[in-house]
C-alpha cells in the first residue's frame, strides 16, 4: 500500500486556545522535543492553562508554540484504536484550565511520538543545519522523505534527522478526519512548511 506524509504544525488558526506554559511548569520539558519517554518528568497533576492571548475555540489538537501535541480525549482513543500506545506513542495526562483557572472537564493528554525514522531525502529537501554544529540540523523548510527507509508500522513518528519534527502518515490522517476531531494542522510532504 502507498502511503502518502505529513509534517505536524501549528493550526494559526486566531480562534483557537493555545497553551503556552510548558517551559514555565515543567522544567526538563525539551525532553518532550527528543522522542524520550517524560512520564517521571511530567506527572498527571501538571497543571497547562489557555494563553490569555489567544481566541476561545476549543479543538481536539491544541495549538502550541513548542511544537508538542496536546490532545483530547478523542484523538487519544483513535490512537488506541490503532495500537500506537504504548511502544510507539507515549500519552502523558495533564490538567488543562481554562482563561479563569478553572480545570476544563474533557481529558487532554501531550503525544510524546517514541519513535525516531531516518528518512529525510536530502536531497530533495531543502533544510538548514546549525551554526555550530553542520551535522545537525536547525530546520526542515521542504520536507520529502524516503519512503523505503519508513518501516510498515510507522504512522506517526519523529524525524530522525531532527526529532521536534513529527511526521503523520495519510490512513493515520484520514481516521483523525473519519472521527471529525478538530484542530489539526498538517503540511503535506512537498510543501513549505511555514515559520
Amino acid at each position: 500500500m502507498t502511503f502518502s506524509y505529513y509534517s505536524l504544525g501549528p493550526s494559526l488558526d486566531p480562534r483557537a486556545v493555545q497553551v503556552v506554559d510548558l517551559p514555565d511548569r515543567v522544567e526538563d520539558y525539551f525532553y518532550l522535543s527528543d522522542g524520550i519517554p517524560c512520564a517521571s518528568y511530567l506527572p498527571p497533576t501538571t497543571e497547562l492553562g489557555f494563553y490569555e492571548g489567544a481566541g476561545d475555540m476549543l479543538t481536539d489538537f491544541i495549538d502550541n508554540p513548542d511544537r508538542m501535541l496536546y490532545v483530547s480525549q478523542r484523538v487519544q482513543d483513535v490512537l488506541k484504536s490503532r495500537g500506537l500506545v504504548g511502544a510507539a506513542v507515549e500519552l502523558l495526562p495533564f490538567v488543562l484550565l481554562d482563561k479563569r483557572g478553572r480545570r476544563v472537564r474533557e481529558s487532554y493528554a501531550i503525544v510524546n511520538p517514541l519513535v525516531r525514522v531516518s528518512c529525510l531525502d536530502f536531497e530533495r529537501s531543502k533544510y538548514r543545519r546549525t551554526a555550530s554544529d553542520p551535522n545537525e540540523l536547525a530546520e526542515v523548510k521542504l520536507l520529502h522523505v524516503r519512503e523505503d527507509a519508513i518501516p510498515e508500522d510507522a504512522q506517526l513518528f519523529r524525524l530522525g534527522e531532527l526529532p521536534r519534527l513529527m511526521v503523520l502518515r495519510s490512513d493515520l490522517l484520514e481516521a483523525f478526519q473519519q472521527a471529525g476531531l478538530s484542530g489539526l494542522a498538517i503540511h503535506p510532504a512537498g510543501t513549505t512548511i511555514p515559520g
